[in-house]
């Protein structure tokens, strides 16, 4: 679920440490901002995932609970009480999608489930009215710094 970083290049001039220092050597803020501006640098690598919405309207409470739980698990985020959203591979939603349409099929019902792939430049121009809701717990991109 997490974009992953590759190194396909050489370290831009820009962010090479000052005067050929090695990074150990830096004041602890020159480091941050030594490593912020390669990760700048290098992620705009192209990303496999996408943002997903997945919207339910479930009768039985035990198999809605159970879907509940399951999506979760798999990296959802609950921002309604029937509607996730996901940032994740295709491949990953094929398996979380097919695993939902075979629950579905279990079963008789009139249940239905909606998995909406939503590109991340339409997602930002949604409108939230009531409730705010943070977005950008999936949506903006996960840089881990190690010292």
């Amino acid at each position: 679920m997490f974009p992953s970083f590759r190194i396909t290049q050489e370290v831009p001039n820009q962010v090479k440490a000052k005067s050929g220092a090695n990074i150990s050597d830096m004041p602890v803020e020159d480091k941050i901002h030594h490593i912020m501006a390669w990760l700048a640098a290098f992620s705009r690598v192209k990303s496999n995932t996408m943002l997903y919405m997945i919207m339910y309207d479930i009768e039985n409470n035990r198999i809605r609970t159970n879907i509940a739980k399951y999506l979760i698990r798999k990296g959802c985020l609950r921002i309604q009480k029937s509607v996730y959203l996901a940032k994740s591979s295709p491949a990953l939603m094929r398996e979380i999608s097919e695993t939902l349409k075979e629950i579905n099929e279990i079963y008789e019902n009139e249940d239905s489930i909606f998995v909406l792939p939503v590109p991340e430049e339409k997602f930002s121009n949604i409108k939230v009215i009531g409730r705010n809701v943070e977005f950008e717990v999936i949506t903006s991109p996960r840089n881990v710094l190690f010292f």
